[in-house]
């Protein structure tokens, strides 16, 4: 939870793979089976569209999956998060792949497609692939009146790692969500994620991220905002390669909520 007593986008990434992970072991698909041919799941982006107050500490949510969309090296699972009464609290998709762990290239899910239950009508957004700047194509010298943000450097520790041995996928985020000080946080509330994961990190390496402020996405969604500010990390390894892009959204808060008075009860 964050200083709001509300669920972060961290958590959120969590359980949307935590509950995709649980499917798919229905499925006898889940990551213990394919590496049993030699195969890993491999999350490539993720994308969520956040209501402006999200669950409350102790709040009971649902978390829905279901796979939308396979194609011959591509997977996206969509989900939702709802309240018991049927609110939404956030929603949005995954795109997944198979990483051959021999020959260390993607895996076709051909063979798995008769096992991947598919339901395409329920797609809730467009997969279409949000291109993001990278490092080089982007103006060191900011517009008046434009966002200033510092850079951070992260010295990758145990803690960060995965089963697999590379920095787990959720460590980006979490480096990348160190620009929203208290202050900001208080006046604006998370509204969309936007995750491209491209290139592997390991132990003892150093990610340098850096902040750059981005145009506000106008995908229609739930939570499209013209007055939204739009924030673009991108996180980079020691040897100038891009592990990492997360773009995320905020606008400012038009709800002020007593927590106390909020919170669940016995």
């Amino acid at each position: 939870m964050d200083t709001r007593y509300r669920m972060t986008p961290n958590a959120a990434l969590l359980y949307y793979q935590d509950c995709w992970a649980r499917f798919m072991a229905c499925l006898h698909l889940a990551a213990f089976d394919m590496v049993k041919v030699n195969r890993m799941w491999v999350i490539t982006e993720f994308n969520a569209f956040f209501e402006e107050e999200t669950a409350l500490w102790s709040e009971e949510i649902e978390v829905e999956v279901w796979n939308s969309e396979l194609s011959a090296l591509r997977l996206y699972a969509e989900f939702r998060f709802r309240r018991p009464d049927g609110k939404e609290v956030a929603h949005g998709y995954g795109c997944w792949t198979l990483l051959d762990t021999e020959a260390h290239r993607l895996a076709p899910l051909t063979p798995f497609a008769e096992q991947i239950p598919v339901v395409a009508e329920m797609t809730t957004e467009s997969h279409k692939k949000m291109r993001f700047a990278k490092p080089s194509e982007i103006s060191h010298q900011p517009s008046e009146g434009s966002l200033q943000i510092p850079e951070i450097k992260h010295r990758v520790n145990p803690i960060n790692l995965d089963f697999n041995g590379h920095v787990n996928n959720r460590t980006y985020l979490s480096i990348a969500m160190q620009q929203a000080d208290e202050a900001f946080l208080d006046a604006h509330a998370i509204r969309r994620i936007a995750i491209h994961w491209l290139r592997e990190t390991f132990l003892g390496d150093t990610l340098t991220c850096q902040y750059k402020p981005s145009e506000v996405s106008h995908q229609p969604s739930k939570s499209s905002n013209q007055q939204a500010l739009g924030v673009l990390a991108n996180l980079t390894r020691e040897d100038g390669e891009l592990s990492a892009q997360i773009y995320t959204e905020w606008a400012p808060r038009t709800i002020a909520t007593d927590i106390a008075a909020q919170a669940p009860r016995d």
